[in-house]
């Protein structure tokens, strides 16, 4: 027999098989705890060389576990074999906390190499036990292990570090850049002042600039500022304001600015490139008590065009708020945002007539954080007029609001509204009005007028529950039952599930399919199999998606009949809904679709497989981590990390 035919062993010899396939190497990841020392360094160093990320992160995480220190420092002074170095890199770094004491035993190591791969390994890790091993290695005899342990202080961010970092600010460019860097990274204002004197530097200037503006603060803006005020002719404005504006833009209070700032940012703000003006805008927006408001407001809108974040230089400008609410852009969404930071400060006239104007539907979420605080009745005459205009999903977002205003509204509504009747019973309900008399006068309401109010009261099972649903359903099931499935779904009304489930064998609906999953009924069970199985029925694919959300031995019978004899669209719905409710009984039967054509049906399969990782699960999940879907193989891969086990 030829040798070829043969099943790779699981032992190896210390001189690596060529090019093992993927079974072997699925195998060989499954032996490695078993192999001896020998075998086990001999399994990897072919395992870290396999092309799928899937097998090799695998490979580097179990030989991160089982390879001694000795191993693992051997492959860093391996010189000639790039992919065990790395591999080694790779495995230390993987070690977390455990790996800490190896890494600061190899920084004093003779391999100048070996010590810079420690410096690395402590920097991924970020420890604060580092600063003090690393401290030591400050004037190492080799540049680039010099270089990098600047670097990794500076990541650790330990202000104390920062009288050891300053001597480098003179050293060689290399060293110097690194010094600048990590100044930058800690964050302090001691270093500040070291770092200032450098900015008319040709060399190192622009990351200066740059390590400032990380540090921020009133310190790092005089500096920056008066820089561009004495140098602004030769400074790049794009990068010096941009910086200069971020720098603002982090201060909790205004700073007197240095003499002839405020004329240099008007100047750009009328004669810069658009970028320029950009930050020159920001700058005086940030600088406050200036002048020509709305011009700097213009130029901030045509760059900044979100309307729900509140550009972080109008944070720290109430008195914009007139302004900001009477605009017809989206600046008034920004003056919706700053009335929420500071209610006190407020006009009441400003904000009502703001509630007065068109809004965008997508700046009612703000109107109830501008207004919930600000309990003026004109706010609340303004709030009461903006409900009877809204549209019903407009309504249910402003209730936060009408909450916030119930006395105010109380009173109007006592005093006489053009409401029409059901809207001031409905309004009347949602500021917590539910006597006897009031839910009656609910149900008698016309028919169309009634479900209106029904329709607007969906999210408020208080009242929901006081009225007679199973009598409408019956009465007029075409016009309740659609109601019924949103009250029992949104309010939580399982009462109602007994006459929803008469309607499911009656008259199915989309609504109501997809409401008996959402509502987890095992007793609707058999009518929609029943329904599912009728020919060609119109919503298999909610039927089946429904029976996944109820789960159960019944429906997983169903749903594996369907994977495997639907045709392709019914099957891959089929296999999804399986994969929400599958047990470890089911895990087989995903295993055997890891090969399936759709790759839809194989991210199914993943979901479930990274359920229960049994061996033969890894197994499967460890293929198609190399799948040719991108989706697919990332999710696998997810699940083969340490961290995907307890997905």
């Amino acid at each position: 027999m030829d040798s070829r035919d043969k099943k790779p062993s699981l032992k190896v010899s210390a001189e690596a098989m060529p090019a093992p396939s993927w079974q072997a190497c699925v195998e060989l990841l499954e032996s490695l705890p078993t192999l001896g020392r020998s075998e086990r360094v001999a399994a990897l160093d072919q395992l870290v060389r396999n092309p799928s990320p899937g097998i090799r992160s695998r490979a580097l995480h179990m030989g991160a576990a089982l390879l001694s220190d000795d191993t693992l420092t051997s492959y860093l002074r391996n010189g000639d074999d790039d992919v065990l170095r790395n591999a080694g890199l790779e495995m230390l770094k993987m070690r977390g906390g455990r790996g800490f004491g190896l890494a600061v035993q190899l920084l004093s190591d003779s391999d100048h190499d070996v010590a810079l791969q420690a410096v690395l390994v402590l920097d991924h890790l970020k420890d604060p036990r580092a600063l003090e091993p690393l401290r030591a290695h400050l004037q190492h005899s080799d540049t680039n292990v010099q270089q990098a342990v600047i670097l990794a202080i500076g990541r650790l961010g330990d202000a104390r570090a920062i009288r050891d970092l300053l001597p480098f600010l003179g050293a060689d460019t290399w060293l110097q850049l690194a010094a600048v860097e990590a100044l930058g990274d800690i964050r302090s204002p001691a270093a500040v002042g070291a770092l200032g004197k450098l900015l008319t530097d040709l060399m190192v200037g622009p990351l200066v600039g740059e390590a400032l503006a990380r540090i921020g603060g009133v310190h790092a803006f005089r500096r920056l500022a008066e820089h561009w005020v004495r140098f602004e002719a030769e400074l790049d404005p794009d990068t010096s304001l941009g910086l200069l504006a971020h720098v603002l833009e982090g201060l909790r209070r205004t700073p007197a600015p240095p003499e002839g700032l405020r004329e240099s940012l008007k100047s750009q703000v009328q004669e810069g490139e658009s970028v320029v003006k950009y930050a020159a805008a920001r700058c005086l927006l940030s600088l406050t008590g200036g002048e020509s408001e709305e011009e700097l407001l213009e130029v901030l809108v045509r760059r900044q065009r979100e309307a729900l974040l509140l550009p972080t230089c109008l944070t720290r400008r109430p008195d914009l708020i007139p302004l900001l609410l009477q605009a017809e852009d989206h600046r008034k969404a920004w003056g919706f945002l700053l009335c929420e930071r500071y209610p006190k400060q407020v006009p009441p006239e400003s904000l009502a007539n703001a509630l007065g104007q068109p809004l965008e539907e997508e700046w009612l979420s703000l109107v109830v954080l501008a207004s919930r605080q600000v309990r003026e009745p004109l706010v609340a005459r303004a709030l009461l007029d903006l409900y009877a205009k809204l549209p019903l999903a407009g309504r249910s977002t402003l209730a936060p609001a009408l909450q916030a205003h119930r006395r105010g509204l109380k009173s109007l509504l006592a005093q006489g509204s053009d409401l029409s009747d059901s809207m001031s019973l409905v309004l009347r309900a949602r500021l917590g009005e539910m006597s006897k008399g009031m839910l009656q006068k609910i149900a008698a309401l016309e028919q169309p007028r009634r479900v209106e109010a029904l329709a607007e009261l969906s999210d408020y099972p208080a009242v929901l529950r006081r009225l007679p649903w199973v009598k409408w359903v019956q009465e007029a099931p075409a016009t309740y039952a659609p109601l019924a499935v949103e009250a029992a779904v949104e309010g939580g009304l399982r009462e109602l599930i007994p006459a929803l489930r008469r309607q499911l064998s009656a008259r199915p609906t989309p609504e109501l399919v997809r409401a008996m999953g959402d509502l987890g009924d095992r007793e609707s069970v058999p009518i929609l199999v029943g329904h599912l199985e009728a020919q060609e029925s119109p919503f298999a694919a909610v039927i089946l998606e429904s029976l996944g959300r109820i789960g159960g031995p019944e429906v997983r019978q169903v749903l594996r009949l369907e994977a495997q004899q639907s045709d392709e669209d019914r099957a891959r719905i089929a296999y999804r809904a399986l994969s929400l409710c599958a047990t470890e009984e089911d895990d087989e039967f995903f295993r055997a679709a890891v090969t399936h054509p759709d790759w839809y049906v194989r991210l199914a399969s993943v979901e479930v497989l990274g359920r229960f990782q049994r061996p033969d699960n890894l197994a499967a999940l460890a293929q198609l981590a190399s799948d040719p879907s991108p989706l697919v193989a990332q999710r696998a891969l997810a699940f083969l990390e340490p961290a995907g086990g307890s997905q």
